[in-house]
């Protein structure tokens, strides 16, 4: 039976496989669930083109020259009355021979891989219960029946067809990479070509960080841009009354240097700005700094300069035309201006 390739570890290759392994002349072909462990792991080092040799180190059979349509097992490979099942394999990409045995411990069953004048074993552990279910033991295939319901009976011997898929991935990973690690094979990908592919390729090396799931509007972090210092608490809403007022924008035409501080207060909006109109907290009291008769309304100083007539403010304690409290002193502008 000639089988197509893919995926070669898919279930349904693995099962084409292990059907198209089962000898003709037996019933039960599947005795028990060390069988059913056993056939899987044939399976799988035949899906990346091993070809078996014997049943052992000293034992040989004939071997198929395609590997897409391998011989039948010989009539006695399950024969053990201890569950315990030896296969010797080859491949072209290697010189090397292989032996995989199958033994049972308790209510596991232990898969050994190794090669030949290697002394380094590779073994993989299987829970019976999770990948067997027994329940749809013996099995034999019905001649009568077509291929693809012979397929689904064998897929049923196992709790699913995901657990024939996965324990061909554990015994890929755990013994056939570590046996071959260079193997190349179409559907076939090693660990170590996956690692020199995606470290050769830059698209791939972008493509390792998922982009944001959908309905998340938040862009992938950046840890060169995002600060990753959460921002100070303060009050909702913060009112800092010390801060300066935010610089008004200016009218229509006006072009100001970008970035300048307002230096000359050029932007102060008119009667509150300058010598004439401000009246600071901390200018409380300038007045009796100066002698008397000169202080900021001396008559040498011109009009402009100070509050205009001589009304108002100045001292250490102020009345009510000071234009701290918008009186004449200020121009009956008003108010109070924090800056």
């Amino acid at each position: 039976m000639y089988i197509n390739q893919g995926n070669v570890f898919s279930s349904k290759i693995l099962c084409a496989r292990m059907l198209s392994s089962l000898p003709k002349d037996v019933s039960p072909q599947i005795k028990d669930a060390y069988d059913a462990i056993a056939l899987l792991a044939n399976a799988t080092m035949l899906a990346v083109d091993f070809r078996l040799q014997g049943l052992g180190e000293d034992h040989t059979i004939a071997t198929s020259s395609d590997t897409n349509d391998p011989q039948p097992l010989p009539s006695d490979w399950n024969a053990s009355t201890t569950s315990n099942y030896a296969f010797r394999y080859a491949h072209t990409q290697s010189s090397l021979q292989f032996i995989v045995k199958i033994s049972r411990l308790g209510n596991r069953a232990i898969i050994n891989g190794l090669a030949i004048d290697d002394d380094k074993v590779h073994t993989v552990e299987v829970p019976i219960k999770d990948f067997v279910s027994r329940s749809s033991l013996p099995f034999t295939t019905e001649s009568t029946e077509s291929t693809e319901r012979n397929e689904s009976k064998l897929t049923n011997v196992f709790i699913s067809a995901g657990r024939i898929a996965d324990l061909g991935a554990m015994i890929k990973l755990q013994i056939i990479q570590k046996l071959a690690p260079g193997l190349q094979k179409e559907g076939y990908e090693s660990a170590h070509a996956a690692s020199t592919a995606n470290s050769s390729d830059p698209s791939s090396r972008q493509q390792q960080q998922p982009p944001p799931e959908r309905g998340d509007p938040r862009p992938p972090y950046d840890p060169l841009r995002d600060d990753p210092l959460p921002p100070a608490a303060q009050p909702r809403p913060f009112n800092d009354p010390l801060a300066a007022e935010p610089r008004r924008p200016h009218p229509a035409g006006d072009f100001p240097p970008p970035g300048f501080e307002d230096e000359y207060e050029m932007d102060r909006p008119p009667g509150r700005g300058g010598l004439g109109g401000e009246r600071r907290p901390l200018n409380i009291g300038e007045r009796d700094l100066y002698p008397p008769g000169l202080g900021p309304h001396d008559p040498l100083r011109g009009p402009g300069f100070g509050p205009s007539g001589g009304i108002g403010g100045g001292g250490m304690h102020p009345t009510f035309d000071d234009p701290m409290f918008g009186g004449a002193g200020g121009g009956g502008m008003g108010g109070y201006d924090g800056r």
